[in-house]
C-alpha cells in the first residue's frame, strides 16, 4: 500500500550526525541539536531522510547514500527507523554525516502512488475495485452511474440513500441494514448473496416466493420480522401474496421496490389469526406495483 511521507516543519532543512549511524541500527539517529521544531512523524504518516547525500563540501557521495524513514521524534533524535528506502543500500554513516530533509523524488513517488491508487492521471476518479466495508453506515447518498466489483458490504446501515443506474458485480451486502432511501436501476451480476434491489434479513427468516413455480403464495408469519423475497420474476407477471398472523400476531413484513398508491407501503392487521392479501405486478426484474386486495380477513 502506498503511503505518503510527512514534510519537515521548516524549508531546506540539514542537519548533522551526533553520533556514527551503524548497519542495520533501527531504533534512533541523534543530530547535533534539537530536532522537535523542525520534523514531524507518526506511525501513520513517517518521515524521510537521506543521508551522504552530499559530504561537508557539498560534494556528492552516491555510494554512500541512503534513504530512512522514521516515525518519532524526540528532541535531538529520531526513531523507528525503516532503512536503505529507494533502493539504497543499509550501511554505516560517521558522526558528522550530513542529513537532509527536502523534497525529492522519493518524497515525489509516494504522492503520485497515493494519487494513482484511487485517481486517474487527470484526477477524475478510478473504478472501485475489490472494495470491503465492514460494518459502515452510509446515509443521505447519491451514488449515481457507478460501477462496482467485488464489492462487499459487511454488516453496516445503508441509510436514506439513494442509487442510480449503478452496475454491481459480485456483489455482497448479506448483512447490511437499509433504511429509507431507494435503488433505481440497478444492474447486478454475479451475486455473492442477494441482488441489491432486495432487502434481506438473515435473522429473522427471510420468505421467498418463486415466481417460475406459483403466482398465488400463502405465508405463515413466524417471527417478528420477516423479509419477503422473490426469485424468477418476469417482467408483466402478476402474483398474489397471502400473509397470515397465525396465534401470535404483531408479525411484521419489509417490502422494497414496490410501488404502492400514496407512495406508502401497508401496514399489516396486527391481530393474530388475521390474513391480508396483496397483489403484485412485476414491471421490470426485482421492481412491483404492489396493490392491497383485502386486509383484516
Amino acid at each position: 500500500m502506498a503511503n505518503l511521507y510527512s514534510v519537515p516543519l521548516e524549508n531546506g532543512v540539514q542537519l548533522t550526525l551526533q553520533n556514527a549511524l551503524l548497519t542495520g541500527q533501527t531504533s534512533t539517529i541523534t543530530f547535533t541539536g534539537s530536532v522537535t521544531a523542525k520534523l514531524q512523524a507518526s506511525s501513520a504518516m513517517p518521515g524521510i531522510l537521506v543521508i551522504d547525500r552530499v559530504d561537508a563540501n557539498g560534494n556528492e557521495t552516491p555510494t554512500k547514500t541512503e534513504y530512512i524513514s522514521f516515525t518519532g521524534v524526540t528532541g535531538s533524535t529520531v526513531t523507528g527507523l525503516v532503512r536503505a528506502l529507494s533502493n539504497t543500500t543499509d550501511q554505516d554513516h560517521a558522526a558528522g554525516a550530513i542529513v537532509e530533509l527536502v523534497p525529492d523524488v522519493v518524497w515525489a513517488e509516494a504522492l503520485n502512488d497515493v494519487f494513482t491508487t484511487q485517481h486517474n492521471s487527470d484526477g477524475t476518479h478510478k473504478t472501485l475495485s475489490l472494495i470491503s466495508l465492514a460494518s459502515v453506515t452510509i446515509n443521505n447518498s447519491i451514488i449515481n452511474s457507478a460501477s462496482f466489483t467485488d464489492f462487499n458490504l459487511a454488516g453496516g446501515t445503508l441509510a436514506s440513500s439513494t442509487i442510480y443506474n449503478s452496475k454491481f458485480t459480485g456483489l455482497n451486502i448479506e448483512t447490511t441494514t437499509f433504511t429509507g432511501g431507494s435503488l433505481v436501476s440497478i444492474t447486478t451480476a454475479n451475486m455473492a448473496t442477494i441482488p441489491v434491489h432486495t432487502k434481506t434479513i438473515t435473522s429473522p427468516a427471510s420468505a421467498i416466493f418463486n415466481l417460475s413455480a406459483s403466482n398465488i403464495f400463502s405465508y405463515n408469519l413466524s417471527v417478528a420480522t420477516t423479509a419477503l423475497l422473490v426469485t424468477s420474476p418476469t417482467a408483466g407477471q402478476p402474483f398474489v401474496v397471502r400473509l397470515s398472523q397465525g396465534s401470535a400476531g404483531n408479525r411484521a413484513v419489509f417490502f422494497d421496490t414496490i410501488k404502492w398508491a400514496g407512495g406508502t407501503a401497508p401496514t399489516l392487521t396486527a391481530t393474530l389469526n388475521k390474513t391480508d392479501v396483496f397483489g403484485f405486478l412485476c414491471t421490470a426484474s426485482g421492481f412491483y406495483d404492489g396493490y392491497i386486495v383485502g386486509q383484516n380477513l
